[in-house]
């Protein structure tokens, strides 16, 4: 009886983060950042870390719909390129891909080391410690950027966007 009370606190919880989100993400829209942030913003609030909404120990085991969320995301772009439109916007494809892939490293692995004073693991660590854990979380950030890119960039095409004005 305990597990199915905990299920269905934590279905509430989640419908609850998700109602959130919808209306955090309608924030970020007035405020002219793209709905994702909104979205990544209602998540980290409502993560272990902040209001702990969601234990950490439920959020390690949710992990693999970061897999398929990211799957779903992928799916979705391929079937948004047309051959006919990507060849005018070569070049700014060609930008935008090297600055991801350059750009999201250098200033992740930067932000991390400058910080690392205030991250528990990192605060006594030597700076070869700080330098490694620094250039992992610049290949991390390297690797999760395209879905976050993509829904960037098909979010203007989103009916979501109608919901700004009202």
């Amino acid at each position: 009886m305990n597990e199915l009370r905990e299920t269905l606190a934590l279905l509430a919880a989640f419908a609850m983060i998700a109602l959130a989100s919808r209306e955090i993400g309608r924030l970020a829209l007035r405020t002219s950042l793209p709905l994702i942030s909104g979205f990544l913003l209602a998540g980290i609030i409502a993560g272990p870390y902040v209001l702990g909404l969601i234990p950490e120990e439920v959020a390690q085991r949710l992990r693999f719909l970061d897999q398929v969320s990211l799957a779903f995301i992928a799916f979705a772009a391929g079937s948004e390129l047309y051959v006919r439109e990507l060849r005018g916007r070569f070049r700014s494809i060609s930008r935008i891909t090297l600055g991801n892939a350059l750009i999201v490293p250098v200033l992740g692995a930067v932000t991390l080391y400058l910080v690392s004073d205030l991250i528990p693991f990192l605060h006594e660590s030597g700076t070869e410690v700080r330098v490694a854990a620094a250039l992992l979380t610049g290949a991390i950030l390297v690797a999760r950027s395209p879905s976050s890119v993509i829904a960037i960039v098909n979010e203007p095409r989103a009916p979501s966007r109608r919901w700004s004005s009202g």
